[in-house]
């Protein structure tokens, strides 16, 4: 018989859809679309059948959605060679290869773009490739497991249709508290990154405004409320520490708004649009760059021009190694939102390496030409008042506005696992990190906190997170993660719990692999910590 389709995500029916079994609060029975998916027959062996192979000649898609087991273990790497297969009615709104290529790609753009000239400058150019390279990996071989830990997660629970988000994982193989614990993080990571984003978008948008119009306007609100005007060219035309909302703030605040409001898929069109400027960015920032390079290795009689090939400080690119690749935390959402059968392997990798070529071409060649000069590239091309120069400048801008609402969809999206109220979650999510920036993106103090927020978090939440999450579900799936009170809870301590299910990881192939890149990760991200520290320390 087929299974009964899954109850509307409400506060009132989730501790009684819990007590079904396992599996994650909000299995939405309606879809994005607004349609209802067919319900899924149960598995004809037991839900905690050992998954043994590695790799699957089905789709792992297709395989969860008719609820059959093979010998053969369908997992993330599966997803790479799934053959073509017909798109049902139902998914026509979903992602396809090409989507999933952008989205991953314009959700690693971003501020910390800018910042690697003067990075690479510090490290020397190979050091600063190798860990921009090596990061690529790590990125990749943990977007792999925690793929694959989804589908699996799927397996256990029968819950083929089940959308599972981030917090969800969290709860179902770390625990209850866990999925507090993630949930805060996760907020903090993403607000994090929306508002630094937010604040070079608003500046670079007065900017341009004062280079098509002579100046931009701006309302003071304390200490005294007046209508302020700008003339200067730089991308702080109002300075910093005011505390005034300006045009660029608002027009930002409009789209970004009214694009955080639609969902994931509604969103493809301007990903595509965010996608052609940064390929235009890319294009420009060349032609302005190249001839000023060449003059620098003919000025300085080196092929690094005004930099090195091994720098003074080699560990200053571990950190910005490890924060520019902020794709793993909207690997649930994108699988969840990605059609039957597309290789969601090949282009979440593709994406990777496509980013980590754009690191490198304007790291190597920034450093040659703006070595130490600034922490922003677009700085000194918009001073150059070059044709090109311009030209890159606005395309990158107006590149990085369409991902933003990325980061705040997520937000809402994790936040109403966890909540079950649809318009809080919306709220928070997409209204409240532009508050907090209407009110502190001028603010130096306010800037300092992103940055820390950053080194202590951001890290741990792309990371640590979800390689526990890949570790723990080799494990059985804990009753208590999901609320169910018809079995008893287990009383084991945590050290056993600890140590069966490092052991239980150890066994599996993706789960050994998962605790090495945790165990490395981690330790990488606490030496970073450590350096940050220091440096605060000394200056």
């Amino acid at each position: 018989p087929a299974r009964p389709r899954a109850h509307p995500p409400t506060r009132g029916n989730t501790r009684a859809h819990a007590r079904s079994g396992p599996t994650c609060r909000r299995v939405r029975a309606h879809g994005r679309d607004g349609r209802t998916p067919h319900a899924s027959p149960p598995m004809a062996s037991s839900a905690m059948t050992p998954l043994l192979s590695r790799r699957g000649s089905r789709s792992a898609n297709n395989l969860l959605r008719a609820g059959k087991t093979t010998n053969r273990r369908p997992s993330f790497s599966s997803l790479g060679g799934a053959p073509a297969v017909a798109v049902p009615p139902e998914e026509t709104n979903k992602f396809d290869f090409s989507s999933i290529f952008i989205l991953c790609v314009n959700t690693m753009n971003g501020p910390g773009l800018l910042a690697l000239p003067k990075t690479f400058s510090e490290c020397g150019i190979i050091p600063g490739v190798i860990a921009m390279a090596c990061m690529a990996w790590i990125t990749q071989e943990t977007c792999i497991v925690l793929a694959d830990a989804i589908l699996e997660t799927k397996l256990k629970t029968l819950q083929f249709e089940a959308d599972f988000e981030f917090t969800d994982l969290a709860r179902i193989h770390l625990g209850p508290i866990s999925e507090q614990v993630t949930i805060m993080m996760l907020s903090l990571t993403l607000g994090a990154l929306a508002i630094a984003q937010i604040t070079i978008v608003a500046q670079a948008l007065d900017a341009m405004a004062i280079a098509a119009l002579g100046k931009s306007y701006g309302i003071r609100y304390y200490p005294f409320f007046e209508v302020s005007q700008s003339t200067s060219s730089s991308l702080q035309p109002f300075g910093v520490n005011q505390s005034m909302v300006s045009v660029g703030f608002l027009v930002a605040m409009v789209i970004c708004v009214a694009l955080g409001l639609m969902d994931l898929t509604s969103n493809s069109l301007p990903q595509y649009i965010s996608f052609a400027l940064l390929a235009c960015f890319v294009v420009f920032s060349g032609l302005h760059i190249s001839p000023l390079a060449i003059e620098s290795m003919d000025l300085n009689q080196s092929y690094t021009g005004m930099t090195s090939w091994f720098g003074n400080d080699p560990a200053s690119i571990i950190g910005v190694a490890v924060f520019n690749y902020s794709i793993v935390i909207a690997i649930p959402s994108l699988l969840a939102d990605t059609r039957t059968g597309v290789n969601f392997g090949g282009a979440t990798s593709g994406a990777i390496w496509g980013v980590f070529t754009l690191y490198a071409f304007i790291g190597c060649i920034g450093a040659i030409v703006y070595a130490g000069i600034t922490d922003n590239v677009i700085e000194p091309m918009l001073q150059a008042k070059t044709f090109h120069g311009t030209v890159a400048s606005f395309a990158f801008v107006w590149a990085i506005i369409p991902p933003l609402p990325i980061y705040t969809i997520l937000i809402s999206r994790n936040l109403e696992q966890v909540s079950g109220r649809p318009v809080l979650s919306k709220f928070l999510g997409v209204f409240v990190p532009w508050l907090l920036a209407l009110f502190l993106y001028m603010s130096e103090a306010f800037g300092s906190f992103l940055v820390w927020t950053s080194i202590l978090v951001l890290g741990f939440t792309n990371y640590t997170i979800p390689l526990l999450i890949a570790a723990s579900s080799k494990s059985a799936i804990s009753t208590t993660a999901v609320d169910s009170k018809d079995e008893m809870p287990d009383t084991r301590s945590f050290m056993t719990v600890l140590r069966d299910n490092i052991r239980k990881a150890w066994a599996d192939e993706i789960g050994r692999k998962a605790l090495v890149l945790n165990v490395f990760t981690t330790s990488i991200l606490i030496l970073v910590i450590c350096i940050n520290v220091r440096s605060s320390y000394i200056a």
